[in-house]
C-alpha cells in the first residue's frame, strides 16, 4: 500500500515510475492531463534524445521520483547521475558531449577517491607495523620508500631481543652490528651498538661498554674490576670483526 511502481524500457533505456500513495487522502499521488515543457520541469527532449542515442553503448536509467509534494526526474548512466537540468539549450551533439564528459569526470573523481582511500590504508598499515616492531612512531612515507631496509632493521632488532633481551630503537640499530669470538678462553657472541654490547660468554650473559677509536671498536667490561678490551672491529671494516 506504500506506492505502485511501474518499470519499463527499450533499447537498454529503462524506465522507473514510482506513484506514492496517501494515507491521509486516501489515494495515489498522480498527475493527470498534459503538461506543457519547460525548464526546471522533467527531463528536457534534448537530454532524452542523448540518452536514447548513448543507450547503445551505455548503461542508461531514466528515474522518476514522485513525493506528495514534488515529482523528481533525473537520469543514470554507467552509474553516475545526470540532473535533469542538463541540455535545455544544448544540441544533441553538445548534449551528448556534456553526458559523457560528466560521467569521465565522475569516474576520475571516484578514481582519485580509491587510490587515496588504498594510500591511507598503506600507510596506517605502516604506521601498526612500525610501532609493533620498534615500540615508536615514524613518518610513514618515510617508511615506504625505504621499506626494505626498515624491515631489515626490525628483522636485527627481533633476532636481538629473542637472543640477547634487548630491544635497541631503530637509530641504535643502524650502527649495531653482530660479533663472534673468545674472551678468557670462552666462546663470545655479542650484540654491538653504539654504545653498549650484550655478549654471551659461555653460558652467562654480559654487558659492555663499546668505544669507537680510530684504531678500531673495542669491547671492555662493565664490571669495574676487570680492565680487558676486546677488538670487535677493525677501521675499514663494515661492522665485522672476528
Amino acid at each position: 500500500m506504500d506506492a505502485v511502481i511501474a518499470e519499463g524500457g527499450r533499447r537498454g533505456v529503462h524506465f522507473r515510475y514510482v506513484l506514492p500513495y496517501d494515507a491521509i487522502a486516501k489515494r495515489y499521488m498522480a498527475e493527470y492531463g498534459q503538461r506543457e515543457r519547460r525548464e526546471g520541469y522533467g527531463i528536457s527532449p534534448t537530454l532524452a534524445e542523448a540518452l536514447y542515442e548513448l543507450a547503445e553503448n551505455h548503461k542508461i536509467e531514466i528515474m522518476i521520483e514522485k513525493t506528495r509534494y514534488k515529482t523528481y526526474y533525473y537520469a543514470v548512466v554507467d552509474g553516475v547521475r545526470i540532473e535533469d537540468s542538463l541540455c535545455y539549450r544544448e544540441s544533441l551533439r553538445g548534449c551528448i558531449s556534456e553526458v559523457l564528459r560528466r560521467v569521465k569526470e565522475q569516474r576520475e573523481w571516484e578514481e582519485q577517491l580509491r587510490r587515496q582511500r588504498i594510500r591511507e590504508e598503506v600507510l596506517n598499515a605502516l604506521t601498526e607495523w612500525y610501532f609493533r616492531c620498534f615500540g615508536e612512531t615514524a613518518n610513514p612515507l618515510k617508511v615506504a620508500k625505504r621499506l626494505e631496509e626498515y624491515f631489515a632493521l626490525c628483522q636485527m632488532r627481533s633476532a636481538a631481543k629473542r637472543e640477547f633481551g634487548v630491544a635497541p630503537t631503530e637509530r641504535a640499530l643502524r650502527g649495531a652490528f653482530w660479533w663472534e669470538g673468545e674472551w678468557r678462553g670462552k666462546p663470545m657472541s655479542c650484540f654491538v651498538t653504539g654504545r653498549k654490547a650484550v655478549c654471551k660468554v659461555g653460558d652467562k650473559k654480559a654487558a659492555f661498554y663499546v668505544f669507537d677509536t680510530p684504531h678500531g671498536v673495542y669491547l671492555r667490561p662493565e664490571i669495574k674490576l676487570v680492565d680487558d678490551w676486546i677488538k670487535v672491529a677493525h677501521r675499514g671494516d663494515e661492522g665485522q670483526g672476528g
